[in-house]
């Protein structure tokens, strides 16, 4: 392997540690409602939100495969389709980067609550690079629960449930005053 191979894999590495918090933030900070009922269903478990998200997954896997074999216009809708599901995906990520950050909480999260985002964006962020395990497992896991917490977020004013009520103190997972009541 020569020097420039081995740096060329290593800056992707490197730009993919760096996009993916800086996604989850910009996420965070477009759609903050969004993303605190995301962190709020991720909050409470993973299991709801990944069953949510695996036929959304398997269904947008599928139809932009089927859409890809269909020449140019295609495979041009096929890439907007995959687009559209990751900007979904990624903002439900943002809200488990964001419980995981809550979770690993800090001092300064009362005057500075993006950081809660900014932390668990980089312990997610630096798991996923995990060889095999990362790649296969944790990303596309975290990329399923994201758009299962997305989803159910979305549609949550249309569909009454007790458990996800919209309460104050159930989406007010990015307010500093939940951060900081929770330490």
């Amino acid at each position: 392997m020569l020097m420039a191979d081995t740096m060329a894999i290593f800056f992707v590495i490197l730009g993919l540690l760096l996009a993916f918090p800086g996604l989850w933030l910009l996420c965070r900070g477009l759609w903050p409602r969004a993303v605190a009922g995301a962190t709020a269903i991720c909050g409470r478990g993973l299991i709801k939100p990944f069953v949510a998200g695996l036929p959304v997954t398997v269904v947008m896997i599928f139809a932009s495969a089927a859409l890809s074999n269909l020449g140019p216009p295609g495979k041009i809708a096929a890439a907007a389709m995959i687009c559209l599901y990751l900007m979904v995906a990624n903002c439900g990520v943002a809200g488990l980067a964001t419980a995981v950050g809550e979770r690993l909480a800090s001092s300064i999260d009362s005057q500075q609550p993006w950081r809660a985002t900014l932390r668990g964006g980089v312990a997610l962020g630096l798991a996923s690079l995990l060889p095999i395990l990362g790649w296969f497992v944790i990303l596309p896991v975290a990329m399923t629960v994201g758009c299962g917490a997305s989803l159910i977020s979305m549609l949550r004013p249309f569909v009454a449930s007790p458990a996800l009520s919209a309460g104050s103190a159930e989406t007010a997972g990015l307010s500093a005053t939940t951060i900081g009541a929770k330490q």
